[in-house]
């Protein structure tokens, strides 16, 4: 049987199946494998711009946390200003007994008093008795309050004093505190600077 014996619609009805055979040969050879490369790349790209977007919130996460680590170190900075070191201690001490006698106080005790060690700082109190008028009192307070250094007074008394003395008509006894800096967490234990 010749295929120009038969009839036009016989010869395209040939013609369209043996289209029909190439492209099925074609799509289960060729484009039927490449669908499933094609699916399982976009599967990896999808995977991939997931762990980008992971990647990128964790710059960002990361950069915030540049960000407040400098903002910190620049205020820890700030406060080491007023925290005075070891070596300035004695030249604060000096400063306040100067500024006692400055204000007409008499000076009875200016003892120091074991450290509170934390963790980020050292406590140094003092302890003081003074003696004089409560107007003066105040203005040594005052004074303390102006220094560039942290000081806090604590468990403050005062009593009268039985003298006529105007200069001299109550006695207070305080705990004058300032704070050192720690430089290093190695230094935990009390006593080691």
């Amino acid at each position: 049987m010749d295929l120009e014996s038969l009839p036009w619609y016989g010869q395209f009805l040939v013609f369209l199946v043996i289209g029909i055979v190439i492209l099925g040969l074609f799509y289960y050879v060729y484009y039927s494998p490449k669908q499933d490369d094609i699916s399982r790349i976009e599967v990896k790209i999808d995977e991939v711009e997931m762990e980008i977007k992971k990647a990128e919130k964790k710059k960002n996460k990361l950069a915030q946390m540049k960000e407040q680590l400098e903002n910190k170190k620049e205020l820890l900075e700030k406060l080491k200003g007023i925290l005075p070191e070891k070596e300035e201690i004695s030249q604060i001490l000096k400063n306040i007994q100067s500024n006692i006698s400055n204000t007409r106080l008499k000076i009875f005790t200016f003892s120091p008093k074991p450290e509170k060690v934390s963790e980020v700082y050292i406590e140094k109190p003092y302890s003081i008795r003074v003696e004089g008028n409560f107007h003066n009192l105040g203005i040594f307070f005052d004074q303390l309050s102006r220094l560039k250094k942290i000081f806090t007074i604590n468990t403050l008394n005062i009593n009268t004093t039985k003298r006529g003395s105007s200069e001299f008509t109550i006695k207070a006894n305080f705990t004058a505190a300032t704070y050192l800096y720690r430089k290093g967490k190695d230094n935990g234990k009390p006593g080691k600077r």
